[in-house]
């Protein structure tokens, strides 16, 4: 059971019970991309993505996040998602732009949502974020390979 009970409310109210595979989380990412492609540099990243994968890849790839959050552990999904997005050269600087545009998505879908749940989505997927952002300083072979 994790301490940061504020996330975990806040992700019932946005996804419903359970990991949020459901009928809601498909609008949810959908607008979250919305507010990711606005960053320049993310929508120059993007062109020519077919976004109904993307959507559907962030959608599977997201509850990943929420899992190391959860244990603490990379899944060996989170390590094949942060070793691609290392091979492939992805501006680490996009994974602040991702996870504000992810706030900001929070917002239109938490009718709750206040600074401190805000503050609450950061404390939860910030150690995903850096686990990826840092993939190659891990000793992977440890938690996957490649």
């Amino acid at each position: 059971m994790s301490d940061n009970t504020v996330f975990e409310r806040s992700y019932t109210r946005v996804f419903g019970e359970g990991v949020g595979l459901g009928e809601r989380a498909t609008p949810f990412f959908e607008t979250f991309y919305r507010h990711f492609l606005m960053d320049k540099g993310v929508a120059q990243a993007f062109s020519g993505t077919d976004m109904t994968r993307q959507v559907a890849m962030l959608r599977k790839s997201f509850f990943h996040l929420v899992t190391f959050y959860m244990s603490h552990e990379p899944t060996e999904e989170l390590t094949r998602i942060a070793l691609l997005h290392h091979d492939i050269g992805i501006d680490t600087a996009f994974y602040d732009s991702w996870l504000d545009a992810l706030v900001s998505t929070v917002r239109e879908f938490d009718p709750e949502c206040e600074l401190a749940v805000e503050l609450a989505w950061r404390l939860a997927l910030t150690p995903g974020i850096t686990y990826m952002r840092l993939i190659d300083r891990f000793p992977v072979k440890a938690w996957g390979s490649r």
